[in-house]
Formats: C-alpha cells, sequence, structure tokens
C-alpha cells in the first residue's frame, strides 16, 4: 500500500493540516475572512460511536482486529496535530491540550475479507483509563454551528494515503527538514528518496514497502508518526476519548474501515 505521491503536487498544496473538509456540505474546510471575524462558540460534538468496541474486542461485527503498536510519540507542548503530512504543508494543532510527555501510539487493524489488512483506527493514548464520550477534535475557528446532521464532523483531508499525530513543534520542525531537503535535492522526491527506506523497515516481508514510520526527525529529538489511511484517501476525523470528568484520555483517528455500532 504505497502511498501516492507526486513532487509536482506537493507544490500545489496550499491547504493546511486541519483545515477540515466538513461532511454536511462537501466544504473544504476553509473559513471566508468574514467567518473568523464573527465570534464562535464551539460546542462540543459527540461521536454516535463508542469506539471502546474496537478496543477491548478481538473481533468487531465477525472483522478481526489486529493491534500494531508503533512506538512512543514525544510531546513537548501538548498540542497535538493530525494530518497527512505528506501533502501539508501549514501544521495548526487542535485547540485542546494534554500534557507533555511521551505517549504510546496504536493501530487497530481490520483484517477485511474484501481488500485484507487495513488501518481501522489509530490512537495516542495519553492515559490507561476508559473513555467514557468521544468529543470531535476541533481547531480554532472551525464553526460547530455548521454541522447540522448527527453524522457531520470536520475531518482532515488526505490525498497521500496517510495520516499521522505528532506534537505541533515537531511539525516545524519537519518542515524545516523537508524544506532544507528540497533546497539540497531540487529535482527529487523526498518520498522515493528519503521516506520510502524509512517505510520498508517495518514491511513485514522484504519485498513490501511497509505502512508505517515512526520517524525520528534529523537533527532533533523529536519525531512524527505516518501511517496507512485505511482505504486510502479522503476526509477523517479525529475524537478525544474523554472520561465524565472531561480528562483526555486518549485522540484517535477514525478510517472508516469498520461498521461499528451506534450508541
Amino acid at each position: 500500500m504505497k502511498p501516492i505521491f507526486l513532487i509536482t503536487f506537493i507544490s500545489l498544496v496550499v491547504f493546511a493540516c486541519n483545515s477540515r473538509q466538513s461532511q454536511a456540505n462537501q466544504s473544504t474546510g476553509n473559513h471566508s475572512i468574514d467567518t473568523l471575524k464573527k465570534k464562535i462558540v464551539q460546542r462540543e460534538v459527540l461521536s454516535s460511536v463508542n469506539y471502546n468496541q474496537v478496543f477491548e474486542n478481538k473481533t468487531v461485527d465477525g472483522t478481526l482486529i489486529k493491534l500494531l503498536e508503533i512506538g512512543n510519540l514525544n510531546v513537548p507542548t501538548g498540542k497535538i496535530v493530525a494530518c497527512d503530512p505528506l501533502v501539508t504543508v501549514n501544521y495548526t494543532p487542535f485547540n485542546k491540550t494534554v500534557k507533555p510527555g511521551i505517549y504510546p501510539v496504536k493501530i487497530y487493524i481490520a483484517e477485511t475479507k474484501e481488500s485484507g489488512e487495513r488501518y481501522a483506527i489509530a490512537k495516542l493514548e495519553f492515559s490507561s483509563k476508559k473513555a467514557d464520550k468521544w468529543v470531535l477534535a476541533l481547531q480554532d475557528g472551525e464553526d460547530t454551528a455548521e454541522l447540522k446532521n448527527p453524522d457531520d464532523y470536520f475531518g482532515f483531508p488526505v490525498d497521500a494515503g496517510l495520516g499521522g499525530f505528532f506534537d505541533y513543534k515537531a511539525g516545524l520542525e519537519y518542515g524545516k527538514f523537508t524544506d532544507q531537503f528540497q533546497k539540497e535535492h531540487p529535482n527529487g522526491n523526498i518520498y522515493e528518496d528519503y521516506l520510502a527506506s524509512e517505510f520498508k523497515k517495518n514491511a513485514k516481508k522484504p519485498n513490501e514497502e511497509g505502512d508505517w514510520i515512526n520517524l525520528k526527525i534529523p537533527n532533533s529529538d523529536l519525531n512524527i508518526t505516518m501511517f496507512h489511511s485505511g482505504y486510502g484517501d479522503g476526509s477523517y476525523p479525529a475524537y478525544w476519548g474523554m472520561t465524565k470528568n472531561n480528562e483526555i484520555v486518549s485522540l484517535i483517528i477514525d478510517f472508516f474501515v469498520l461498521p461499528l455500532n451506534k450508541k
């Protein structure tokens, strides 16, 4: 499942990492100046799905679930970004923050009958506590009044077949790294010339390309994760897993692979 990445495309991409797309109106998620000027009061948007059904069971609706742990993420600022790292040029974090620390990243893989293994849910885990509710992760400026239907959401765009978690500071460092790479390799392709070999290190078999990396950013103590996004390109939401007392215990991305039961 090789990410689709063209250097000519990346030069044209101008949208922000979590420039969120509303499923209600097929919007790109970009807000006009007038929208940003008005006072936006964000309400808590709850998922109709309880994701604990994935984390607590070996099968979901007859589909086998496998757990893949891809290592820890260094979170020095507590500001988290979720996006497609290969095509994003402006990293904007969610407006909730967590305690700085080092946290595990887990991928829940669905063994589908039609398409084999697919990355269904990605989870950044801040605590072993169980979440009681799942709250849509938002950026400043996103107007929840636009979400008219229960299944509407703001989701980050994927165009290279990847999603990823990282700290806001790590995103800035990764951006500096990619800029320097382009200067040193004006005719190069950062995926083909650098990242592909990193993905291959995590392949199950020698002839496979690999579906994830936990990349240490060169000349930094920070890292960035990348992993395959379910069935590929699209728009995917992130949700905070929270207790009844509003303690944040996790952040998940739903790649819409599993037919999850609603509450």
